[in-house]
């Protein structure tokens, strides 16, 4: 996890892998190498750990939400979208950004009014948020390219 934090995906992932071998049932571990996988983007090996992490335990929020993550970059957006409100559910709100993931897949999945919805609430909740900014681009866009009404 040290490495994990200081960006050392390469050296996270090696230990990770031993320790997946060690403990293979451990819901922690497979999440943890499933995140040194998706940032170094290698989307087709973190997939697979990261499924098999949220079925060993699948109250883990975050461990959906980086299975939503990979499941986007693959381009499976209806699987983002499912696991994007599954990390919602077991956030409670403590987690915004996942909330911009939901938007984002709703938006990859053609659901432009749910998306708006999805960012005008992240905005009253979260307005001072890291990410508000973000929110109101995406909402611009959206209104710009004509997806929806302002």
């Amino acid at each position: 996890m040290v490495y994990l934090k200081k960006g050392s995906f390469a050296k996270a992932q090696a230990l990770l892998e031993t320790a997946a071998k060690l403990e293979p049932n451990n819901a922690r571990t497979l999440a943890a190498l499933g995140m040194a996988y998706l940032d170094q983007d290698k989307y087709d090996h973190a997939v697979p750990v990261l499924e098999n992490s949220v079925k060993i335990e699948g109250n883990a929020w975050d461990a959906h939400w980086t299975l939503a993550k990979a499941y986007y970059h693959q381009e499976n957006y209806e699987g983002a979208l499912k696991e994007s409100q599954e990390a919602i559910k077991g956030a409670h709100g403590s987690a915004p950004e996942v909330e911009l993931l939901l938007a984002q897949c709703l938006t990859a999945a053609g659901r432009y009014a749910d998306a708006a919805e999805t960012l005008r609430t992240f905005l009253k909740n979260h307005a001072k948020d890291p990410g508000a900014e973000k929110a109101k681009r995406w909402l611009d866009r959206l209104a710009a390219d004509g997806k929806i009404k302002r």
